[in-house]
């Protein structure tokens, strides 16, 4: 193939944080989103003038982790999508799922294009909690020129916030209303005490798919507006904040309405009961990053514990 018949596009997705809301999102609460500064980007390079080899009619995939590590390769049969090759079946039948979904929306989407070779590259470890999939499922999006919540709506149970964040340069209030595409505004998010805002990794990646499932078999959820009210009422004051104190009184709140509502206890009351300082869990309970204010000591303490990945405010969200 000559340089001159191939073409080249480049899309990028930022990765997420879920501040408020968390499971009561799915159901109308507001919440607020953080975009990361890590996230997927994504390079495309197809060649639109057949030729006479048959096995250059292929679309072939390689994904890379943040270390420049190939985690996972398919190669896939156009226009039909059939899966040649893939080191990993359940992988490769997600991807596939995906691209046909597109089509589904977008006719035109790979029905007319020749030799494709798809690298996806994150910036942050897999087993962070970040967005693998979500950076991925924008990045579909943007390169099939798909609505992109109609195309989480056809894959996956979630509301939509992370792919959101995908879109987005800056923090957002997310609200989903049933029947309605998302509501997305996107917010000043200067915090004037974000110095002693700290993410600490669990050591474990929750399962979001999981979560939310554990979450729908909660009865008492969906009967009790007044906690949804709470918890948008609190999201809507975060961004308000002028002192450390008022902000982790609004998250303490939230941590203890929605520890009521799953009727689990919170991550701080599980794992750090003697720490003085706020322990915010973000999006699915249970693994991932959960959101930390100084204390003298904090990284010792934590450190202790066995919890070393701390990264502070301004290093992980773009504000």
């Amino acid at each position: 193939m000559r340089l001159q018949d191939l073409h080249f596009f480049y899309y990028y997705s930022h990765g997420k944080l879920l501040l408020t809301g968390e499971y009561l999102i799915l159901h109308g609460a507001f919440g607020l989103a953080l975009p990361t500064i890590k996230g997927q980007s994504f390079t495309i390079f197809y060649k639109n003038k057949p030729t006479t080899y048959p096995c250059y009619e292929l679309l072939h995939w390689n994904s890379f982790d943040e270390k420049d590590k190939l985690w996972f390769e398919g190669i896939f049969q156009l226009p039909s999508l059939d899966i040649c090759y893939e080191t990993e079946k359940k992988t490769a039948f997600r991807l596939r799922n995906l691209l046909l979904k597109s089509r589904e929306i977008q006719k035109n989407f790979l029905s007319n294009t020749f030799g494709i070779y798809v690298k996806t590259k994150l910036e942050f470890p897999r087993n962070w909690g970040l967005g693998s999939s979500s950076t991925l499922i924008s990045n579909i999006a943007k390169w099939s020129r798909v609505k992109p919540h109609l195309l989480l709506e056809k894959n996956f149970p979630g509301s939509g916030y992370d792919i959101a964040c995908g879109f987005h340069s800056k923090p957002i209030i997310f609200r989903k209303l049933k029947n309605q595409g998302p509501h997305v505004i996107p917010i000043d998010f200067n915090l004037p005490f974000k110095e002693k805002l700290f993410f600490l990794h669990l050591n474990k990646k929750q399962n979001t798919c999981e979560s939310i499932r554990f979450f729908r078999k909660k009865k008492k959820i969906f009967s009790n507006s007044k906690s949804m009210d709470v918890i948008s009422s609190i999201t809507k004051k975060i961004p308000f904040c002028k002192t450390l104190k008022e902000f982790e009184e609004l998250l303490f709140k939230h941590e203890k309405v929605m520890s009521e509502i799953l009727d689990i206890p919170t991550i701080k009351e599980i794992y750090f009961p003697d720490y003085l300082g706020l322990v915010k869990s973000l999006g699915a309970w249970g693994g991932d990053f959960v959101l930390i204010s100084y204390r003298d000591g904090m990284r010792k303490y934590f450190s202790k514990k066995g919890f070393h990945t701390l990264i502070s405010f301004d290093e992980m969200i773009i504000s």
